[in-house]
């Protein structure tokens, strides 16, 4: 119950746009497509990255692109010249974090992991990681190929994960809310209330004889 109250009291104490670490970020103003200079994306685009689940046309780097979400992977392919784009250098993702980070910290450093780190899910494909010298370890996750911001996270977010696993008793991992710890703590808990009430029921009771 102790857990329970201070995990509790961190995720309503905190404010949540500070945990998300909307304040490291800049608001941006939208980009102006041209649309006389899009061309269509070829059908062996299509067929390479069937099935597919959603196309948007977006700028990066002042560039006119596809986003192209398939069942595999997102993909970003040139708009006017119709090509799978390569990745992005380090140089590049480096400009792209000092562009839109709103904070004072300089760049402690820019790697290309393998795969999405488990604090931002875990997918199975390479992102650009940038981290900051600073106290929180606050750090951006760029998209390989577009540079587009996927997610950030400061140690302030990653203590309300773990706290939120201890609030939710997923002690075991997934699924915990439904294993023998949580429902040995339900009856408990349960218990602990009945007494209480006939507790308070005998002081009241005792109180008018």
């Amino acid at each position: 119950m102790l857990i329970w109250s201070i995990s509790g009291l961190y995720m309503t104490a905190v404010d949540l746009d500070i945990i998300h670490g909307d304040h490291l970020v800049k608001e941006l103003k939208p980009n102006i497509i041209e649309s006389d200079k899009i061309s269509p994306i070829s059908e062996q685009i299509i067929e390479q990255l069937a099935p597919i689940q959603s196309i948007k046309l977006k700028v990066y780097f002042e560039q006119s692109v596809y986003e192209i979400r398939s069942a595999k992977q997102l993909t970003i392919v040139d708009a006017i010249t119709g090509e799978i784009k390569a990745d992005l250098a380090a140089k590049v993702i480096e400009q792209q974090a000092n562009e839109i980070y709103a904070g004072e910290a300089s760049i402690a450093s820019v790697e290309r992991l393998p795969a999405y780190p488990g604090e931002v899910g875990g997918r199975k494909q390479p992102v650009w990681q940038v981290q900051y010298d600073d106290g929180l370890r606050s750090t951006l996750y760029f998209h390989v190929q577009s540079g587009r911001l996927i997610s950030k996270r400061t140690d302030l977010w990653r203590a309300f994960d773990f706290l939120w696993l201890l609030h939710i008793m997923e002690y075991q991992g997934v699924g915990g809310m439904t294993g023998i710890i949580f429902r040995v703590f339900s009856i408990t808990s349960m218990l602990m209330a009945l007494f209480g009430s006939w507790l308070l029921f005998y002081r009241l009771k005792g109180e008018h004889q």
